[in-house]
């Protein structure tokens, strides 16, 4: 590790006020482990994950492995990592909001918050329960658990705990407590509980973060893959909320994220993760259930899609001339071009017989110029061909088209504001 990753590591270890954790591939240095131990005495909770190749070195080395046991009476966890080779150096975990990484031939950190899709992946390192690294019959141990690590706000939720080898226990905001025990807790906001162990000049801390959430939402999207593109585009609700209509044949994909949910079934189609799609073919219409649960509260959210047969849409209802714009094509010669050639091309020079009879031919052309105007007027084109009157057309010939079938009839009656 170079001096700028160790100032870095330094800098980053003073700022956090109640939790590091960190993966190594190798054991810090004396002088980062100083550092943590500044942290502890600050009663800022301390997990150490090391691989079996980092901490084979540190047995090598008397004086670095005092440094690093040392920290345990601190109140560190020491874990041996097990996790076999990874692509990353260090990881540095600061008070369940960001993540430091330093990838194996890289120099610098790159930084990773709660809501980075990155950000779990990482967090995976901290979260495995591992062996401790010689731990001894007598030094304290600590099981600190929660009910939920989620919970809705202004609900209660348990908390429990264990200690063994320790004379005296406290909990932040609660105060001193047994040995072990459970306590119901009512959270406003996101929390962070500390339980503090000691046994005379040992110590042990170990935190849990509680979050809390004022909402919980289903959101969801249905889309089509468009056969010129071959990709998905999102499709628009009708009217009403989770109504959508679709020709047959096309390729559906439903999309849904629920945060925190603790299962969700996506009907009927089965169980899913949190966030996830399904694509299906648009054959018949189909009613969809998304049902979430979490904590006890449940959601769900309906979705139906309705399918018609492709030939009723691709019939034409329109016929275009396409050279309805040629047939009104206007052509103007410049007058001014013509009365000099006209001149030019007179040789009696009789100027008052050549401007009556340009001004007649002016007359003449505006009464034909605006005979051509008159005649591309649209009203009586859209008085045949008017929206309206298409919309209603359309309609009377799906409710014909299906007039067998009522369970039809009704969607099509139920969706016509969408088509409209």
């Amino acid at each position: 590790m170079n001096t700028d990753q160790t100032l870095f590591l330094k800098k980053r270890f003073g700022e956090a006020r109640h939790k590091i954790s960190l993966y190594l591939e190798e054991v810090l240095s004396v002088d980062l482990l100083e550092q943590l131990g500044k942290c502890l005495k600050r009663e800022v909770a301390c997990d150490i994950f090391v691989s079996k190749r980092g901490l084979e070195k540190a047995e090598s080395d008397a004086f670095l492995l005092i440094h690093l046991l040392k920290l345990r009476k601190l109140g560190a966890y020491i874990y041996l990592s097990e996790k076999g080779k990874s692509s990353n150096k260090i990881l540095c975990f600061i008070d369940y909001e960001i993540i430091y990484v330093l990838k194996k031939g890289h120099e610098g950190f790159v930084e990773f918050y709660s809501i980075d899709k990155e950000f779990d992946e990482y967090h995976n390192h901290f979260t495995l329960i591992e062996p401790e690294y010689r731990l001894e019959p007598d030094d304290i141990t600590i099981e600190f658990l929660i009910e939920s690590n989620t919970v809705y706000e202004r609900t209660a939720t348990k908390i429990f705990w264990e200690v063994t080898n320790a004379t005296h226990v406290t909990i932040d905001g609660i105060g001193e407590v047994a040995y072990s025990g459970q306590k119901t807790i009512t959270f406003l906001n996101d929390t962070i509980l500390k339980l503090k162990a000691t046994h005379g000049n040992q110590k042990k801390l170990k935190s849990v973060q509680v979050k809390t959430i004022s909402e919980f939402k289903i959101r969801y999207g249905v889309q089509f893959r468009n056969p010129s593109s071959n990709e998905f585009v999102s499709m628009d609700e009708s009217k009403y909320k989770g109504v959508f209509g679709i020709a047959k044949g096309y390729d559906v994909r439903l999309t849904w994220e629920v945060a925190h949910a603790d299962t969700v079934n996506v009907k009927p189609f089965g169980f899913y993760e949190n966030k996830g799609s399904h694509i299906f073919n648009s054959d018949g219409s189909i009613e969809i259930n998304i049902e979430a649960k979490f904590r006890g509260k449940s959601k769900n959210q309906k979705i139906l899609i309705y399918s018609f047969p492709t030939a009723v849409f691709e019939r034409k209802f329109i016929n275009l001339n396409p050279n309805i714009l040629k047939v009104l094509e206007i052509n103007i010669d410049d007058v001014r071009i013509n009365a000099l050639e006209y001149i030019r091309g007179n040789d009696d020079n009789q100027f008052r017989d050549y401007m009556d009879e340009m001004d007649n031919k002016y007359r003449s052309l505006k009464s034909t110029l605006l005979q051509k105007l008159k005649e591309t007027d649209f009203n009586e084109f859209y008085e045949q061909h008017s929206i309206p009157k298409l919309f209603k057309k359309r309609k009377s010939i799906l409710l014909n088209y299906f007039k067998s079938d009522p369970k039809i009839v009704d969607n099509i009656e139920s969706t016509q504001d969408y088509y409209e």
